[in-house]
């Protein structure tokens, strides 16, 4: 009898450690499991919105670019640059590469600037221009550009969306 009560006792004190460490072996995390966030990159391309601005990125080669930190980004998408007369994405992509990360820099700003935060007058993009900030009631224009969509965040920043495509003419 007592050797019974022995074995009893041992599976009894051995099993919930078994099971306790069965869990805490299975509730690692794998980096695979895990969920990476999304960089201002990672939005753009996950987007079908932003085919054109998606090829301009690529032909300046700025995907690392544009996930450097605290950045915001008024990406205009593809209907915006229909609106501004660029249909296709050769118009920027046909440029020197010099050209083309202006192009993209003119649309970046090297502070994290949420939807009504962002500063009026002029304020100067990553290319160093000046880009003419007005506020009309609860609504910034930024050059001609209205924003369309506000505060799309990423990891590195913040995306808002514009309905043309932000040039200083």
């Amino acid at each position: 009898m007592k050797k019974r009560t022995t074995k009893r006792n041992s599976i009894l004190f051995f099993l919930p450690l078994i099971i306790f460490g069965f869990f805490i072996v299975s509730c690692q995390e794998d980096e695979k499991d895990m969920v990476k966030p999304k960089s201002l990159t990672d939005i753009i391309y996950a987007s079908n919105d932003f085919t054109i601005l998606q090829e301009i990125v690529a032909a300046g080669k700025m995907q690392d670019a544009l996930r450097t930190e605290n950045l915001t980004l008024f990406a205009p998408n593809d209907i915006a640059f229909k609106k501004s007369g660029i249909s296709t994405a050769s118009a920027i992509t046909s440029q020197p590469i010099d050209s083309i990360i202006s192009f993209v820099n003119y649309h970046v700003l090297s502070q994290r600037y949420e939807y009504k935060n962002i500063p009026t007058g002029n304020i100067k993009a990553v290319n160093g221009r000046t880009i003419k900030v007005m506020k009309a009631d609860s609504v910034y224009f930024l050059n001609k550009a209205e924003v369309s969509l506000k505060n799309v965040k990423a990891d590195n920043g913040i995306l808002h969306v514009v309905d043309r495509v932000l040039t200083d003419k």
